[in-house]
């Protein structure tokens, strides 16, 4: 694409420093620091080990504030820390320095820089990658927060400020997906003021050599995610069973953990009961790397979401990947997943229950080894076209653009979007 001019913005995001979240690192990291843009980031500290302060990463700065301490009085800390951090950042954003700011799912600050923004003649934008408000009410309501009235109150609050306060006087919000970008449009935001940036694939991170399989080996269904208790994988387990009664040569790789050891506790003694233990595999956390290789040797991907409605604005991450892997899928029944698999061809959507993975998987070993790796090739072909991070950023990178075309040019130091573009 033509290059256009310098992006200066400002971005406050909920994410750690150092971040391995691939939307943040690869996506404005490599890809549109990579290509020159001015976007400099405010984040705390993923640990005690990293220093408060300026921190340069990939030629930009990140202005990192310090980080929280242990137990659940450093919990109620460290949101006090990270507020007042975010709020000292804002003397940064500056007309001369920057032509935006961006706040990610944030929301108390971003009320704040929603007015001070305009008073400063920047441009205002927001990212919203999780329903957040909606979640911290769902989890107060099903009791699965440890402090129930405190999470429910920040729920309420959060989604008054997100929906009534920073989307309407936001100039641009980018979302997770169209269903997300429906779903806030039913709150009274203008569609024409959003734009769905879906997760996408690094394809460097992708192996290039898929390793071999005996002709007799067993077939491996693998999954690759958190195995915490809200995502229901003992599905998966379940399945595994039905699988095994109807004499299907199969085994189960799980490639991830959870972050409370009493839900992978729970996964297996689900397999010793349903006496499935011996052809079940949990790997645990595996560097990215690692659980890509992992899962590159499985047969048949799972991609299970939980039916909730919180779920069904998200972009999953999990599926693009199996597809960059070249793996045929059996996948949940949810918006994006569908709209991937029907475009792609390289897999079937089914409702959620062990029942129907199981009939999908069976439905899928009938067909022949030939047929299952042309769904894959199907799905490889899919990503490169539309789901590479280069080619995310070409778009996010076009927009900006967009958006930022009417900045007025300055005169002296720094970037001049309009200037360059003029010139071009």
């Amino acid at each position: 694409m033509a290059r256009p001019g310098t992006l200066r913005i400002l971005f406050w995001t909920r994410e750690e420093f150092p971040t391995f979240r691939v939307d943040i690192d690869v996506l404005f990291g490599r890809e549109l620091l990579g290509r020159g843009h001015a976007i400099d980031f405010v984040m705390q500290a993923g640990s005690a080990q990293v220093v408060a302060g300026s921190h340069s990463w990939r030629g930009r700065t990140v202005f990192v504030g310090p980080a929280a301490g242990v137990g659940t009085i450093a919990r109620f800390g460290r949101h006090f820390r990270t507020f007042w951090h975010d709020l000292k950042s804002l003397r940064l954003a500056r007309r001369g320095q920057y032509d935006a700011v961006q706040f990610r799912d944030k929301f108390l600050i971003a009320a704040i820089a929603a007015v001070l923004a305009r008073s400063r003649g920047l441009k205002f934008f927001y990212w919203l990658s999780f329903p957040y408000p909606e979640d911290d009410r769902l989890r107060a309501r099903s009791g699965t927060s440890r402090f129930p009235l405190l999470v429910n109150l920040r729920g309420i609050v959060s989604a008054w400020l997100l929906y009534r306060w920073i989307l309407p006087r936001a100039d641009h919000v980018f979302v997770q997906s169209a269903r997300m970008k429906q779903d806030i449009a039913n709150h009274g935001i203008a569609p024409q003021k959003m734009t769905p940036v879906p997760m996408g694939i690094d394809l460097d991170d992708i192996p290039t050599t898929k390793p071999s399989s005996a002709a007799d080996a067993e077939v491996v269904l693998g999954y690759l995610g958190v195995l915490n208790a809200d995502r229901h994988i003992e599905m998966l387990v379940d399945m595994l069973a039905d699988l095994r009664a109807q004499l299907m040569p199969v085994r189960l790789l799980l490639i991830g953990d959870s972050l409370e050891p009493a839900d992978k506790q729970a996964l297996l003694q689900r397999a010793q009961r349903l006496d499935v233990s011996e052809y079940l595999e949990i790997t645990g956390f595996l560097p990215r790397l690692d659980a890509l290789r992992r899962m590159q040797s499985v047969d048949i991907a799972l991609s299970p979401y939980y039916p909730s409605p919180l779920l069904l604005s998200t972009s999953p991450t999990k599926l693009v990947e199996y597809l960059a892997l070249g793996i045929p899928v059996v996948a949940s029944e949810h918006p994006e997943q569908h709209l991937i698999l029907r475009e792609s061809g390289a897999g079937i959507c089914a409702p959620w229950g062990a029942r129907h993975f199981a009939r999908s998987v069976r439905w899928l070993l009938r067909t022949s080894p030939a047929q299952r790796a042309a769904m894959g090739a199907q799905g490889q072909a899919w990503v490169q076209r539309h789901r590479t991070y280069s080619n995310i950023a070409d778009d996010l990178e076009r927009k900006y653009v967009e958006l930022l075309v009417d900045v007025t040019p300055r005169a002296g130091g720094g970037a001049k979007l309009c200037g360059e573009l003029a010139d071009r």
